[in-house]
């Protein structure tokens, strides 16, 4: 009797989630050395993460980061010449020019577009969608809010448009986000497009836009059907990424 194949589970498990490192003690040996060498000041002053690679995804890596006193350390696993070595970065909160947030289905990495004497650069964070309580904060830092800042409750003075929720309650859930960028809008632009499939007229994938223009930059949302979905947080800096 024949085996039937399986289908390998492509999700991350626990053990592959991101984790929040609380003293230099508990920094992973590889990372050890680069990251106390870096480290100015108390262990204290920063916030470090680690996200190990995923066993079932080729293309993942492991990394850790810190952030904090303006600064965002960096360190990834890398092969070079088949000895192992640290990459290792570091980005000063007021070189960044627009952060991006790309997701499908249970991927997501915040990427950062930044300036050095090179010209501009990206620098990709991927997590596991189920520790967004430790990516959120890295995210309201970066943005100039305070890492605990809740954008639900900055909305509740300063509620968004309904028309909004009447054009697309998708787009009206998630312009809850544009709030990291100041404390309210009244004004917007909404856009949106139906695909059909040639061989499955009877599918379609709702695609949309939405761009709202805050006090501190400006704020871009697109979607594509359920799946995918691209945030961009844009500062006076650039005009596209």
């Amino acid at each position: 009797m024949l085996r039937k194949k399986c289908r390998v589970d492509g999700r991350p498990t626990v053990s592959e989630w991101p984790v929040r490192i609380w003293s230099a003690e508990e920094i992973p040996e590889q990372y050890a050395e680069a990251v106390n060498a870096w480290i100015k000041g108390a262990f204290s002053d920063y916030q470090f993460v680690h996200a190990p690679k995923r066993r079932t995804s080729q293309q993942s890596y492991a990394y850790v980061f810190g952030y904090g006193k303006d600064r965002i350390l960096f360190f990834r696993e890398s092969e070079t010449g088949g000895e192992a070595a640290i990459r290792k970065e570091e980005i000063l909160r007021q070189q960044i020019a627009a952060v991006s947030v790309e997701r499908e289905l249970l991927k997501i990495k915040i990427i950062l577009h930044y300036h050095d004497a090179e010209g501009q650069k990206g620098l990709e964070f991927p997590y596991v969608p189920s520790v967004y309580y430790l990516y959120d904060p890295f995210l309201n830092w970066i943005l100039g809010r305070e890492k605990e800042f809740m954008p639900g409750v900055a909305e509740r003075e300063h509620p968004r448009p309904r028309k909004l929720y009447h054009e697309s309650l998708a787009m009206f859930n998630f312009s809850l986000e544009a709030y990291r960028l100041g404390d309210g809008f009244d004004d917007y632009c909404y856009e949106s497009k139906v695909h059909r499939r040639k061989w499955l007229p009877g599918k379609k994938t709702l695609e949309e836009w939405l761009e709202v223009s805050m006090e501190r930059g400006k704020f871009e949302l697109h979607s594509l059907g359920y799946f995918r979905k691209w945030t961009y947080y844009l500062s006076g800096k650039v005009s596209k990424i």
